[in-house]
């Protein structure tokens, strides 16, 4: 973990090229002014597609599905797990869902969760469960009621967590306690209260740790990044008994976290380094009037797409370990006996299950980026496509008279298939935004860049060929004032492209 955290600091190099995401929610100056090309893209010659792969194929990924509210029977895994065969992640969320697996005192069913669980399994997909929520045998209500406030309650959240833990011991490893507690809807009936939810978790991961040897527990859960509320979990001892904080960070623009989640390191930092950061939960609709989102839009398959791909490799370029999107399916009367629909699936649920564009997305780059992913250390600088790029510019770059285009976001990226160069501008997204060119300066800290470089676009599969480029450095002395490889007249989209090297994808 250690090693993790050191290389989660490099990656102040590789965030928002130009340090700073103030402002995002419109279009920078610098990027206005970029000559148009309508089909920046599609000039450059297709040379194939990219090779999917399915989850057991990989032995590690960095991104997860979520598959929550199967407590609640709001979709069918026999319908949906099919889908999961060729969807190329290693984790799935699950709630275990106390109030579907105890609707009768003291009796136990666990025939539905064992098909969840079993049904990730099957695929190559490492399930992770979510317990959490309440039992209206002993409380008021389910979703969001805690057990805290009734020594009755207590008592049937422990007897039922050692039950959960002893009974998928040998298949379910992590699990995170509670959802979103600073939340008034998912802490119920008070109010969010820091100091209580750290409570329950100290009752409840012993129990875990001694039913599952091995367990690895996941706290903090929240929403969004409330940073009074994190402060007052880690003074009262958070960081004594998880091994994981996530939290869920929606948002219109993903890297609108990245300076919040160097914060919230450095935070951890404090109290123990070890402990590591999952992104747990965060989604964007594909449709107008989705319940469960109070972000702006407007709303298509394809943007949805677009910042499930930025949010991914956003979370990846700050080595967060896993990244999930919520969810796996549309959400159908949500919340129950509303008649409303979530739309932030990947795939529809009605009339028939079929996979959005998201989903596609998501095929090729968990394709791509898989293995053990990790920040490469390097340092990229952006130039506008209207100017030069050649040496004399590196050295500007080199001498601090010339600074990187502002608005552009960057992840360099060890994968199991090789470095991957991820660019893209940090605009908000849109439906058909007008393409740009721009030229990238690359600096390669841990080898000497691509050899022969391909741009790889994960919203269609399209490997492209790559002919301007260049590395400057010199044969004959041992300078250090030329060392970059640039890659010139690249179509700039507001969503990650992808450079790797051609043996690695063709």
């Amino acid at each position: 973990m250690g090693n993790n955290r050191r290389n989660f600091l490099k990656t102040l190099s590789v965030l928002p090229l130009s340090g700073s995401f103030t402002g995002l929610g419109h279009i920078p100056t610098e990027l206005t002014s970029l000559p148009e090309s309508s089909n920046a893209v599609t000039a450059l010659a297709k040379i194939g597609s990219v090779r999917l792969v399915k989850p057991s194929a990989i032995k590690q990924s960095p991104f997860g599905i979520g598959c929550e509210t199967l407590d609640r029977d709001l979709w069918k895994p026999g319908e949906v797990y099919p889908w999961v065969t060729d969807l190329p992640v290693k984790w799935g969320r699950l709630q275990t869902g106390w109030g579907r697996v105890e609707r009768e005192k003291g009796k136990y069913d666990w025939a539905w969760l064992d098909e969840s669980v079993d049904g990730l399994i099957s695929r190559g997909v490492t399930p992770f469960f979510n317990v959490s929520y309440g039992n209206t045998n002993y409380m008021a209500g389910e979703v969001g009621y805690h057990p805290l406030d009734s020594a009755e309650a207590n008592q049937a959240w422990k007897r039922y967590v050692t039950a959960l833990t002893k009974r998928y011991k040998n298949k379910v490893k992590h699990y995170e306690i509670w959802n979103e507690p600073n939340l008034a809807g998912f802490w119920s009936p008070d109010k969010p209260n820091p100091p209580k939810y750290v409570q329950l978790v100290r009752e409840t991961a012993p129990i875990i740790r001694k039913n599952c040897p091995g367990a690895i527990i996941i706290g903090g859960v929240v929403s969004q990044m409330p940073t009074y509320y994190i402060q007052e979990m880690l003074k009262v001892g958070l960081t004594d008994l998880i091994d994981i904080f996530s939290f869920h960070p929606y948002t219109t623009i993903p890297e609108a976290y990245s300076e919040r989640t160097v914060a919230l390191r450095k935070l951890l930092d404090q109290y123990n380094p070890d402990i590591q950061i999952w992104q747990g939960e965060n989604g964007f609709p594909s449709d107008p009037n989705s319940t469960g989102y109070g972000g702006e839009g407007p709303w298509t398959e394809r943007i949805q797409a677009k910042i499930m791909l930025r949010r991914m490799l956003t979370d990846c370029s700050l080595d967060i370990t896993m990244t999930l999107w919520f969810l796996i399916v549309d959400l159908h009367d949500y919340p129950k006996g509303s008649g409303k629909v979530n739309y932030k699936g990947i795939l529809r649920q009605k009339p028939e299950v079929k996979p959005k564009i998201a989903y596609k997305a998501l095929q090729h780059l968990g394709s791509l980026v898989h293995g053990e992913v990790r920040t490469r250390s390097s340092i990229v600088h952006a130039v506008a496509g209207n100017e030069p790029a050649a040496e004399k510019e590196y050295r500007l770059f080199g001498n601090g008279l010339k600074k990187s285009l502002d608005g552009i976001c960057s992840a360099v990226l060890n994968t199991a298939n090789g470095t991957v160069f991820a660019y893209w501008s940090g605009a908000k997204a849109a439906d058909e935004a007008a393409a740009q060119t721009i030229h990238l300066f690359l600096w390669d800290w841990e080898a000497r860049g691509f050899n022969e470089p391909v741009l790889v676009d994960p919203l269609t599969g399209d490997i492209l060929a790559l002919t301007d480029h260049q590395k400057i450095y010199d044969h004959d002395k041992w300078r250090v004032d030329a060392e970059a490889q640039v890659f010139r007249n690249l179509p700039l989209q507001d969503y990650p492209l992808l450079i790797m090297e051609k043996s690695k994808v063709v």
